[in-house]
């Protein structure tokens, strides 16, 4: 019953925080001698897939996710001057649920009800940092090269009371962890018409996780010239090896501005 329980908090709650992650959007076509900034802000409608150590399936859908997220902070922002540029992105979330299962447990001749009812509390960050530098830029598409580092860190408190005929029984589970890891990968965009363009990014990288990468692609509108509005997928996976978790990914559009200045 540990093992489920922490399956369940740890796949609900880090999908729940993952709404933002504005270094991947549209750019100005052609380079600046000066800085220009951007920052983004979507909603991404992700579920969440993968195993567990123990071999067991993942598959939580992004309205249950929604429904236990108690607060968040999503930001990202992205400096360029000349070929140069540096994008950042951070998350923070706090996630808490509560569920009851009911068991009927055969002990010899006789069946046994047991039933569970667990609080569980999570708060988890993802940090990006990455530098990057322009390989081209012309009228239509602009292609940037990309190495930095991601960050993934989850506490999680999980009190859980099981009931049967003889006793209640207790228990208290704390589970946090942290991964950090290298990436690597490219990003841009190719405009088609005066507003319409397709925004990209692919990264890949390891480090404490086994491997981990990332993929979105999709289309932006340019509102006005300081914002533009992008409709993209993106998928998200980490394959961790871990104790717990073995693999978890996450996918789903996402819907954002990105504000220019």
């Amino acid at each position: 019953m540990k093992d489920c329980f922490i399956r369940i908090v740890f796949a609900s709650a880090l999908g729940a925080c993952i709404f933002a992650f504005g270094s991947a959007q549209a750019e100005e076509s052609g380079t600046s001698k000066g800085w220009d900034f951007s920052a983004a802000i979507y909603l991404w409608g992700a579920g969440i897939g993968g195993k567990t150590a123990s071999g067991s399936e993942v598959d939580v859908s992004f309205n249950d996710l929604f429904d236990n997220l108690n607060s968040a902070f999503m930001g990202s922002f992205e400096a360029r001057k000349d070929k140069w540029l540096v994008i950042t992105d951070l998350i923070y979330m706090d996630v808490s649920a509560d569920k009851t299962a009911k068991v009927t447990i055969p002990i010899g001749p006789i069946e046994i009800d047991v039933k569970g009812d667990a609080d569980m509390d999570l708060t988890g960050k993802i940090f990006q940092l990455a530098g990057g530098y322009n390989l081209h830029t012309d009228e239509r598409s602009r292609l940037d090269l990309i190495a930095g580092a991601r960050y993934l860190d989850l506490d999680m408190d999980t009190s859980v009371k099981i009931t049967g005929p003889l006793n209640t029984r207790p228990i208290k589970i704390s589970e946090s962890g942290d991964v950090w890891d290298g990436i690597v990968g490219v990003k841009g965009r190719y405009a088609f018409g005066q507003r319409w363009s397709i925004p990209y990014y692919v990264d890949i990288g390891t480090g404490q996780s086994d491997f981990t990468w990332q993929a979105m692609a999709g289309v932006g509108y340019s509102a006005a010239k300081w914002v533009d509005i992008a409709l993209v997928y993106r998928y998200l996976d980490w394959d961790i090896g871990g104790d717990v978790i073995d693999n978890i990914n996450f996918s789903g559009p996402a819907l954002g501005a990105i504000f220019r200045f």
